[in-house]
């Protein structure tokens, strides 16, 4: 899912709306160190996550589903575990999208 980028977003504000909205679930900043981008991860259990990354050229945030634990990737395989958990993932992928649209004022991008 895209949304639209406005001044109002960056790492650090999400970061703390995030972290008031959804207290139970892991909301951990990283940066990946082979392509140097940063991003946020919402992990609500060890095979339903999301990540968030702002591409600025494009304007746009960007809501990924992933399984946030590696052993998890690791143990089931990547396809397995994504087809297993798509359906918590999507509507994860909703619940942040939501929020994220709310508190910054931000509708999806086509």
């Amino acid at each position: 899912m895209n949304l639209q980028l406005n001044d109002s977003i960056n790492f650090q504000s999400m970061m703390n709306v995030l972290t008031e909205k959804f207290p139970n679930y892991k909301i951990v900043l990283k940066k990946n160190p082979v392509a140097r981008f940063e991003y946020i991860q919402v992990g609500k259990s060890a095979y339903v996550g999301i990540w968030i990354r702002i591409f600025p050229a494009k304007n746009r945030l960007m809501l990924i589903k992933t399984i946030p634990s590696t052993m998890a990737r690791a143990f089931l395989g990547g396809l397995i575990a994504m087809l297993i958990a798509s359906g918590s993932q999507r509507k994860l992928e909703t619940e942040v999208a939501d929020v994220l649209k709310k508190e910054f004022n931000t509708t999806v991008q086509a």
